[in-house]
C-alpha cells in the first residue's frame, strides 16, 4: 500500500530542491590537479578537526550513507564502497554541472593522497545512494523515501551508521507523504543510524526534513563560528558547522571553494561516522549528545568542535602510521568566498565564465559577476612575504602589505612523536612587519593571515607556507 502511494504520475509528486546544489565553485588559477590538495582545510581548522582528520581507521570502520545525486569515481572517492540508485539505473552523478553528490563524498572522506582535497574523516567509508533522477531539476520526496529505505536495508552489509541528507525543501507535504518519510527516519534511528540533514540556504527556520525533531539539523557557519548570512537558523538547528566557505576540489582535482549547508552536513555526518566507528558500542542519541555537549557556544547556536567531541567520548587522537604530509615547498592562494544562489535552485549556474580579480569562476548571475556585498565583509588582503630567510632553524619573514592596526596570526603544524601526522601548534599574534619563528624538522605547514583585533574587518585569506 505504501509503495502505491508513491507510484502515481509525476505531476502528483512534489519536487524537493537540493539545499545547496546551487553553490558556485570558484576555481584557483595556479594549482593543477597534482597540487590542489591542502593538508589542513579551512573547515577542519574551524571545526577543530585538524588532528582527528588523521585518526586511522578501526578494523571495522563505519560508513556514511550519502543520499544525493550519485557519485562519480575519482581518486578522492576511493572510500566510496558502494554506489546504489533508487531507480536501479547507473549510480553515477547525474548533476553534470555541479557534481553535487561527488562533492559531498569528497568532503566527507577524501583520503590524503596528494590529489584533490582531504575530507573530514578519511577513516570513514561512504555508501552513495542516487536519489535524483536524470534530467530532473530536483529531488522527489518519494525518491528520498526510497533512498532512506535503501540505506536501512544496506546497513548491515556495509556497517552504515549515519545517513546524510544534503537536501531539503520548504513546501508543504501531504500528511501521508510526510508520515511515511518520518516513519522511515524513525526506523533508521531505531536501527542505530543517525540521520543528518541540511538546514537550508535561506534565513529563517530550517527546511524539512532537517526540521523533523529526530533529525540532526546542520546549519552553516563561518570560520569564527558566526552564522553564514545565507544559512537557516533557529531552535530547529542542532549544530552549526563550517560552510562559508569550505576548501574543496572539483572532480578533476582542481582546487575550489564552496559554500552552503550541504557542505556543513557532509562534514558533520563524516565526523559522526568516525565516532560511531571508533566507539561502536555508543548509540545514536549518545553520539549526538557528545557532539552537542562538546560544541562551542555561538551567537545563534552550538558550533561543532570535532576533537572535543571525540575526546569527551573517550577517544584519543593517536599517532598514525606513515610518513605524514609532504614537505614540498608551495603556497596556496585562496579565492573569494561565494554565497549560494537563490533558494530553490538545484544546479550551479551554467553561464559562461567571467574574470574577477584574475580568478576564473562561473558567473553568479549578478551583472558584474561578483557576490552580493551584503553577504560578507571585505576581508583584509592576503599576506605578501617580501623576504623569507631560514638560518640555524630560525625562519625570518618580512611582510610588505600588513594593513594599519592589523595583526599577523601565525600557526604552525608539526608532527609530534614518531610517525605522527601533524597537529596544530598554538597560534602566535605578531604586531609588526617582521617576525622570527623557530622551525623544527617536524614542521609541515605554516598558516599565516591578517586579523583585525577590533573585528571591524574580516580576516584575510590564508597564506600557506611549507618548508
Amino acid at each position: 500500500m505504501a509503495a502505491a502511494r508513491f507510484g502515481g504520475p509525476p505531476a502528483r509528486r512534489r519536487a524537493l530542491p537540493a539545499a545547496v546544489a546551487a553553490l558556485l565553485l570558484w576555481l584557483l588559477g595556479a594549482p593543477g590537479p597534482a597540487g590542489a590538495e591542502e593538508v589542513f582545510t579551512s573547515q577542519a581548522a574551524a571545526a577543530n578537526a585538524t588532528a582527528s582528520t588523521w585518526i586511522p581507521a578501526p578494523s571495522n570502520p563505519a560508513a556514511v550513507c550519502i543520499v544525493d545525486t550519485g557519485v562519480d569515481p575519482n581518486p578522492d572517492t576511493t572510500n566510496v564502497i558502494a554506489r546504489l540508485a533508487v531507480d536501479g539505473g547507473d549510480p553515477g552523478d547525474v548533476d553534470t554541472i555541479g557534481h553535487h553528490g561527488t562533492l559531498m563524498a569528497m568532503i566527507a572522506s577524501a583520503p590524503y593522497n596528494g590529489w584533490g582535497m582531504v575530507g573530514a574523516a578519511p577513516s570513514v567509508k561512504v555508501v552513495s545512494v542516487r536519489a535524483k533522477r536524470p534530467g530532473e531539476s530536483g529531488f522527489y520526496f518519494s525518491d528520498v523515501l526510497k533512498a532512506v529505505q535503501l540505506c536501512s536495508k544496506a546497513r548491515l552489509a556495509f556497517n552504515i551508521k549515519v545517513i546524510s541528507l544534503s537536501l531539503g525543501g520548504r513546501g508543504t507535504l501531504d500528511v501521508a507523504t510526510e508520515t511515511l518519510l518520518e516513519d522511515a527516519i524513525d526506523s533508521a534511528r531505531s536501527a542505530a543510524m543517525n540521520v543528518v540533514a541540511a538546514a537550508g540556504n535561506h534565513p529563517g527556520p530550517a527546511d524539512w526534513p532537517a526540521s523533523y525533531a529526530p533529525v540532526l539539523a546542520v546549519a552553516a557557519s563561518d570560520k569564527t563560528g558566526s552564522r553564514c548570512t545565507f544559512s537557516a537558523s533557529g531552535p530547529q538547528v542542532d549544530l552549526f558547522a563550517p560552510g562559508c566557505p569550505q576548501d574543496v576540489a572539483l572532480p578533476d582535482g582542481r582546487a575550489a571553494w564552496a559554500s552552503g549547508t550541504s557542505e556543513s552536513t557532509a562534514f558533520v555526518a563524516a565526523a559522526l561516522g568516525q565516532l560511531r566507528g571508533l566507539r561502536p558500542e555508543l548509540g545514536v542519541e549518545q553520539v549526538e549528545d557528545w557532539f552537542r555537549t562538546a560544541a562551542a557556544p555561538g551567537a545563534e547556536g552550538l558550533v561543532v568542535d570535532v576533537d572535543a567531541a571525540l575526546r569527551a567520548a573517550g577517544v584519543g587522537v593517536p599517532s598514525a602510521d606513515g610518513s605524514g604530509p609532504s614537505l614540498t615547498p608551495s603556497s596556496v592562494q585562496q579565492a573569494p568566498t561565494v554565497s549560494p544562489s537563490a533558494p530553490g535552485s538545484s544546479q550551479i549556474d551554467a553561464a559562461p565564465a567571467v574574470r574577477i580579480n584574475g580568478v576564473t569562476a562561473p558567473s553568479s548571475g549578478n551583472q558584474n559577476g561578483s557576490e552580493d556585498p551584503r553577504n560578507r565583509a571585505a576581508p583584509l588582503p592576503r599576506p605578501v612575504v617580501r623576504k623569507r630567510h631560514l638560518r640555524h632553524g630560525m625562519l625570518q619573514l618580512t611582510f610588505v602589505n600588513r594593513p594599519a592596526k592589523a595583526w599577523t596570526r601565525i600557526q604552525s603544524y608539526s608532527r609530534h612523536g614518531r610517525g605522527a601526522f601533524p597537529t596544530a601548534d598554538p597560534p602566535r599574534l605578531i604586531k609588526s612587519d617582521r617576525t622570527r619563528t623557530h622551525v623544527s624538522g617536524t614542521m609541515s605547514q605554516m598558516s599565516i593571515m591578517y586579523v583585525d583585533p577590533s573585528a571591524k574587518r574580516s580576516a584575510s585569506p590564508v597564506l600557506v607556507i611549507r618548508p
